[in-house]
């Protein structure tokens, strides 16, 4: 089969194309494709749009141009492909797509990705959200952002909540803050025990043994305290990323 042929049928249908191209040959690798693409779409390329972290009013959220950027990210796979593996430059890769039907195919493929796995992107919004506000003081200049949010139909039923000022939030924030460190700093503590204690020349063989047993457990509940997310510690923070991520799948939020 030549080149040509080849490209064909990789761009016959969207599961050909999806093995050869993305590599996707099960559920769980769009997943992890997607997993991937939210957290760089939100953190990066649409960060202006999508990261409270760099958003600068909240009349510049806006999911619109989400789509677009994940059929540009598929062009730059197929892009890559044709290049790395069927040895087209880029110019003659960029033709390839210059084809009504493939254009179609990639725009397809976007609008599904983004239909079946939107729910994380809209994770990592409502986390930039609970990380501005860690990011934050009484004196910053996100307060008037935060209280619009607050205000808008992102947190809806605020009453009910009990969160109806940046004020509010902000002593929640401080609270899980405080929480976290004093749950990780007893981890550090039990860690610097053990290893202490395993570098005792006193410490007997029998003891010994017991503590490399323990060792790695709580090496790894230090890890996973560390990587745990401040909403975990309070109730109130659960409640506002909650409706956050209501508001957003049920389209309550006009974007």
């Amino acid at each position: 089969m030549n080149r040509e042929e080849l490209v064909e049928n990789i761009f016959s249908n969207k599961s050909d194309f999806e093995k050869e191209v993305l590599n996707v040959l099960k559920e769980k690798d769009k997943s992890e494709i997607m997993h991937i693409l939210a957290y760089s779409i939100v953190r990066d390329t649409l960060k202006e749009h999508l990261n409270f972290l760099h958003i600068k009013s909240l009349s510049d959220f806006t999911l619109k141009p989400v789509v677009n950027i994940l059929f540009k990210e598929i062009a730059n796979e197929w892009i890559s492909y044709a290049m790395d593996l069927l040895d087209y430059s880029k110019e003659e890769a960029l033709e390839i797509l210059q084809n009504a039907h493939r254009v179609k195919l990639l725009h397809t493929l976007a609008d599904d990705y983004f239909k079946h796995y939107k729910g994380y992107i809209y994770e990592e919004i409502a986390d930039t959200f609970i990380d501005l506000l860690a990011s934050m003081n009484q004196a910053s200049d996100k307060v008037l952002l935060v209280n619009a949010v607050i205000n808008s139909d992102l947190i809806a039923n605020r009453s009910v909540l009990g969160i109806n000022s940046f004020n509010q939030l902000y002593r929640r924030i401080i609270a899980a803050k405080n929480l976290k460190n004093i749950e990780v700093s007893a981890l550090q503590i039990k860690l610097s025990d053990i290893l202490i204690e395993l570098d005792c020349n006193s410490t007997s063989a029998q003891r010994r043994e017991i503590l490399m047993s323990i060792l790695p457990q709580y090496e790894e509940k230090n890890k996973k305290m560390s990587q745990m997310k401040l909403e975990t510690f309070d109730a109130s923070l659960q409640r506002v990323k909650r409706a956050i991520l209501n508001a957003l799948k049920n389209n309550s939020y006009k974007l």
